[in-house]
């Protein structure tokens, strides 16, 4: 039913105030996120030139992109998201459950723990570990004192230290939802379980896992997807025989001859195929919690 003239003022009144609330947010979106993406797929059908664009319609960006040289940065930016989230999600885990456990007294503590590196700018972090991992870094001369190896090991500038970086500055992005999402779960089910027969393997994944997948997907995303495009950490740790998307939509902004067209193509399929897989996690996530 339409309801009373009175109710649908009601209504209206409240739908206006909600648009009213809402319209610095949605603006903020527009302004500094759709209309940068639509700059993106403008500029992805245009014309390159060595120092701009020249405003005239073409597909060469894209049959660029959808060649085989690109092929490579894609699947490295794809294993090296693949690996920092596996890892990230076997080495966070434990760590939230530990302290979803503790007292009230040390979880706080070891929640400030986590947040501390934060703190510090994202790319002096970067060069502590340039400066950890190269030849006569902290690692090797402990080594060397050690007498564990023989002369220094090459650590810096290798796929090694772009995905041991990368774990480093995503692990906390999976460890708070992880933590949320284990501290909110009944502990009491647990000893159900173990009264049931369970000993404490089954009592995990049929009881802890199951109970954490909201915190598993919210934490896959917030470290796959940043993952896949990132630049600095393999621009500063890496090596340029491993040449990473993120980097290569960076050179081709930045040096010359410039390819805006080219780089908006490949930012453009990179978000396109961040959408595809986050759709069907979403998908897949929602018929798991269906199923529940």
């Amino acid at each position: 039913m339409a309801g009373t003239p009175t109710e649908v003022r009601i209504h209206k009144k409240k739908n206006t105030h909600s648009w009213i609330l809402s319209a610095p947010v949605i603006s903020w979106l527009v302004i500094f996120f759709l209309v940068p993406y639509f700059i993106i797929v403008l500029y992805s059908f245009l014309t390159t030139t060595i120092y701009d664009v020249k405003f005239q319609f073409s597909l060469e960006a894209f049959r660029q992109v959808f060649s085989p040289t690109y092929l490579r940065p894609f699947m490295l930016a794809f294993r090296l998201a693949f690996w920092t989230t596996l890892l990230c999600l076997l080495l966070g885990y434990p760590v939230a459950y530990y302290i979803a456990r503790s007292s009230a007294r040390f979880k706080n503590t070891f929640l400030l723990l986590i947040i501390i590196p934060f703190w510090t700018n994202f790319i002096i972090r970067i060069f502590s570990w340039r400066v950890f991992l190269s030849t006569n870094g902290v690692l090797n001369e402990l080594l060397l004192f050690l007498n564990m190896i023989d002369q220094p090991l090459r650590l810096l500038r290798t796929d090694f230290a772009v995905i041991l970086v990368t774990v480093y500055v995503y692990l906390p992005y999976m460890i708070f939802p992880l933590y949320s999402a284990i501290e909110k779960m009944d502990f009491t089910l647990l000893d159900a379980a173990k009264d049931l027969g369970a000993n404490e393997v089954l009592s995990f994944f049929k009881v802890t896992l199951p109970l954490s997948k909201e915190g598993i997907f919210s934490g896959i995303i917030l470290v796959f997807i940043p993952a896949l495009g990132t630049y600095i950490i393999p621009h500063l740790v890496g090596h340029q025989n491993s040449l990473f998307i993120g980097q290569i939509i960076t050179y081709k902004i930045k040096n010359i001859p410039r390819n805006w067209p080219v780089a908006s193509a490949l930012s453009l399929v990179l978000l396109v195929l961040v959408s595809v897989i986050l759709f069907f996690l979403t998908r897949r996530y929602k018929r798991e919690r269906s199923r529940q």
